[in-house]
């Protein structure tokens, strides 16, 4: 029991030293960019969340054979199944009650999460919910919010970040287990999910993905679509704005005509939080689909114009 006890203590002061952090950050880019401090607020309140439940999660141990490892490396597996992890439904219960607060307190979508939070379990089952969305089942969550009468990224928007803090934890532990210099494509190692944004880090500017589900950051080509895995250099574009400089870009693609939104650490004085940089950056969303490219993962997984 006081192992237990101490054990726990040690995960609140984690969580609490990574709130700040995160919490910090966003503080900032709200005083640099007002106009975004509207959902600025709102992540911090999602992440807040979050963070809260982090202490309360409790994951199953995945036994890797390495040669399987090995194996599923080179032919292009990541290590686990998301569908078939074993999902802690307590704390994302916890968290998608929560995560219906926030979103009561901060959008135009609160008649929504009124029927949410008034519909019974029997018809709103959040267990197959959340074991629908880690298997990718989106015709479940399409159906399951036409039946309930919901716009469908409400559900979605819940559901996702309700298990995102389970599927970082996984990564923490699969991490050791990844060859960054054997992995060298356009999805997660980890959870095979497909990436959010991207970074240059150090001198040599070296590329690394970051994964829209577990937020695990892998290795890639500078010179490569991280979607469509096209080659092309005359393809291969990127643009910079002013006011932001170096530390920020857009890399479009013209063969599949998508965008990542790619951070410079080394042009910025604090650390990257991918999460604030990427909400702290939506005008380059705004820029880039005026040129006709689209975005493979939403940030937040929401449509931040109902905020």
């Amino acid at each position: 029991m006081v192992m237990t006890e101490k054990l726990t203590k040690k995960n609140e002061d984690i969580s609490d030293a990574g709130l700040l952090k995160v919490t910090n950050r966003i503080d900032r880019v709200a005083r640099e960019k007002p106009s975004h401090r509207e959902v600025l607020k709102f992540l911090k309140e999602v992440v807040t969340e979050q963070f809260k439940i982090k202490p309360e999660i409790e994951i199953h141990p995945v036994l890797m054979d390495e040669e399987l490892v090995k194996t599923k490396t080179a032919e292009g597996f990541p290590l686990v199944d998301k569908g078939d992890l074993e999902l802690d439904i307590a704390s994302a219960t916890n968290l998608f009650e929560g995560l219906c607060g926030v979103l009561k307190r901060n959008s135009k979508v609160s008649e929504d999460v009124d029927k949410i939070e008034h519909t019974s379990r029997e018809e709103l089952n959040l267990e197959a919910l959340f074991k629908k969305t880690a298997a990718e089942d989106g015709e479940y969550v399409a159906s399951l919010s036409h039946r309930l009468n919901l716009k469908g990224e409400i559900l979605s928007f819940l559901a996702e970040n309700s298990l995102r803090p389970i599927f970082e934890a996984y990564a923490d532990e699969l991490k050791g287990h990844v060859d960054q210099e054997k992995w060298w494509r356009a999805y997660c190692p980890i959870c095979g999910s497909r990436p959010v944004m991207a970074e240059l880090i150090g001198r040599e500017r070296k590329k690394f993905l970051i994964c829209s589900c577990c937020g695990y950051e892998w290795r890639y080509m500078r010179t490569k679509c991280p979607f469509c895995e096209s080659g092309d250099p005359k393809g291969l574009k990127y643009f910079l704005t002013e006011k932001e400089g170096r530390a920020y870009r857009v890399e479009t693609c013209q063969k599949c005509m998508k965008y990542i939104k790619t951070v410079d650490t080394e042009e910025l004085d604090e650390e990257v939080i991918p999460q604030v940089e990427d909400i702290g950056t939506l005008y380059l969303d705004v820029l880039a689909k005026k040129e006709g490219y689209t975005r493979e993962v939403q940030p937040l997984g929401l449509n931040l114009g109902d905020l």
